[in-house]
């Protein structure tokens, strides 16, 4: 159970150097574990983009940042898809605080992940609600392809790789349905984790025809480096791989090294 903590609002909306405060358009239940969010920015909100992630202001002035889940151009709104974590009292106090209160304060976005171009495939892997930045990017692709007249770019091929610790983790069910109906170009590999799947054996069996793509990966640090040196070994080059992780945590020595 949520515990409710004291909020100072002045603190809270306080000017702040390089945040906003945004409305609280609707907070509700994706699923039995994650709360989707979405707010409203303010007219003078920076520009962002699918792949970067904003950080929330706590009432203490603390702040953890979660990633946009939305690409839709001509809206002006934040998506943030939240996993509900009892052990962690920042996460119980930041929920608690989007439950409670019209108005959040919102640093802009940040993260240098970006959709590319790619000769080959787009691939997108996801762990549990890393799919929160994944979707963002998956719909930028399905947009950019909608106002393409290339018919080879229409026909892209696009992966989604996404594991949870079981099924029911996996959340937004009927969109995942409704890109499986609508686009025969989309190959969907739902993985569980507890049954030993994984990206690496979910992968090399394909990686002969994905050598050209680009890959997105939202997951833990042990989890996204295992796969780079998987796919670095078949001959896929760093720079066609990007994930947050090398930035807030620099590649492990290897073994073999020096």
């Amino acid at each position: 159970m949520n515990m409710p903590i004291s909020l100072d609002l002045s603190k809270l909306l306080a000017p702040k150097h390089n945040s906003f405060i945004c409305e609280i358009a609707s907070v509700s239940m994706l699923g039995n574990s994650i709360v989707q969010v979405s707010l409203t920015p303010p007219d003078d909100f920076p520009s962002y983009r699918a792949g970067q992630y904003i950080e929330l202001v706590l009432a203490d002035g603390t702040s953890r940042p979660f990633s946009i889940a939305n690409f839709v151009p001509e809206l002006r709104r934040l998506e943030l898809h939240i996993e509900i974590n009892l052990n962690s009292a920042a996460t119980t106090a930041i929920i608690e605080q989007l439950q409670s209160r019209d108005q959040i304060r919102v640093k802009s976005a940040k993260g240098d992940v970006s959709l590319r171009s790619a000769v080959g495939p787009q691939v997108f892997l996801a762990a549990g609600s890393g799919f929160a930045q994944i979707k963002a990017l998956m719909q930028q692709f399905l947009y950019n392809q909608q106002q393409s007249s290339d018919n080879d770019c229409a026909e892209t091929p696009f992966y989604l790789f996404w594991g949870t610790d079981t099924p029911e983790q996996r959340y937004m069910k009927d969109l995942i349905k409704v890109w499986c109906n609508r686009y025969p170009n989309f190959h969907y590999h739902p993985l569980n984790w507890q049954q030993g799947e994984s990206w690496e054996s979910a992968l090399a069996p394909q990686l002969h025809q994905l050598l050209d793509s680009q890959f997105y990966a939202c997951g833990s640090p042990s989890r996204v480096y295992n796969t780079l040196e998987l796919l670095e070994q078949q001959g896929v080059d760093g720079s066609q791989i990007q994930s947050d992780v090398f930035a807030y945590a620099p590649r492990p020595l290897r073994k073999d090294a020096g």
